[in-house]
């Protein structure tokens, strides 16, 4: 492989790991929605970006399902609601882009 190419592999490859928006730690109780069923949820960070989720109900997700989030404001009003795409998975959540 040439060095021009291997650079940028390197590259593109870092790129692949860093995240647009810092994730902020935000320890929530909350509810979510997917498909006409509600779901309950430990929130655990949250960015401009997305948000990662830790749920029992894990196994009923994949990627690339839409659910909808409720979000509590930490002041007690009314929640935040943010639809996402469910990225990755793993045995104790998952994360979410926002759409």
């Amino acid at each position: 492989m040439k060095r021009e190419e291997n650079e940028i592999n390197i590259r593109c490859h870092d790129y692949d790991h860093r995240r647009i928006h810092e994730r902020k730690k935000y320890p929530a109780e909350i509810i979510f929605h997917h498909a006409k069923h509600l779901y309950a949820g430990s929130l655990q960070d949250v960015s401009l970006g997305g948000a990662y989720i830790e749920t029992y109900c894990v196994n009923q997700f994949s990627t690339k399902d839409i659910v909808t989030l409720c979000i509590p404001y930490s002041s007690g009003q009314n929640d935040v609601k943010r639809r996402g795409s469910i990225k990755w998975l793993n045995n104790a959540g998952f994360g979410v882009e926002f759409i």
